[in-house]
């Protein structure tokens, strides 16, 4: 069994990082762990490369996600102005050839099955709604399934560290124990579903999701 970790932290020791220790700590199998920050993955800049092979003409970091050989795959990421960290959407953007394959070509890529999950460091008022969406459409793109599921959450982390947050770290270890277990992998046991148990506020006077 194979993980592949994004890592969408620029903090070597910040709060997004201390809940990946605790995911690597208990992982099985073999864990592949990127960089959106310092692994060199450019953005698309809308060459049209892509538009008659639907492979990117650019080779850097995201070969390891282009390669597609993982079983499962793991965003961790802060939550900055309401979303993912420009160089996570930096990332988000190399998936152009899977739209290319899809939409102009038509001839959708062949992605073998994952399992998802996502790790979400937040302050502030904890809004995750813009990040979880950027999520699902990279999730969907690989292939890869339930990470609504799967999904640990630690909120306030400007006034209180994730290192220090038991329940995020409960989160996390129920990954390694539920749908990142090789077991589970194996059908030999049942998927558990793990989300966080603090409910993202909402502002009564419109309906929608709070700013951080």
């Amino acid at each position: 069994m194979r993980t592949l970790i994004i890592n969408g932290s620029p903090r070597p020791d910040g709060n997004t990082v201390a809940l990946i220790r605790e995911l690597k700590a208990h992982l099985e199998g073999e864990i592949i762990e990127i960089s959106a920050f310092y692994d060199r993955i450019a953005p698309c800049i809308d060459c049209r490369g892509c538009w008659e092979t639907a492979q990117c003409v650019v080779h850097d970091g995201m070969d390891v996600i282009y390669g597609d050989d993982f079983d499962n795959v793991v965003i961790a990421s802060p939550v900055y102005f309401g979303t993912m960290p420009g160089a996570m959407l930096n990332l988000l953007s190399r998936m152009q050839p899977w739209h290319v394959a899809t939409h102009f070509l038509k001839q959708p890529l062949v992605q073998r099955p994952k399992k998802a999950a996502a790790i979400v460091t937040a302050g502030g008022k904890g809004n995750v709604r813009l990040e979880s969406m950027h999520m699902g459409a990279f999730f969907r793109m690989l292939n890869a399934r339930g990470y609504d599921d799967h999904f640990a959450l630690s909120t306030k982390t400007d006034t209180f560290p994730a290192d220090q947050d038991e329940s995020a770290k409960e989160q996390v270890l129920q990954l390694t124990l539920g749908a990142l277990s090789k077991a589970v992998s194996e059908g030999l046991l049942p998927e558990v579903s793990v989300k966080p148990s603090v409910e993202i506020p909402k502002d009564t006077a419109n309906g929608d999701y709070t700013t951080t």
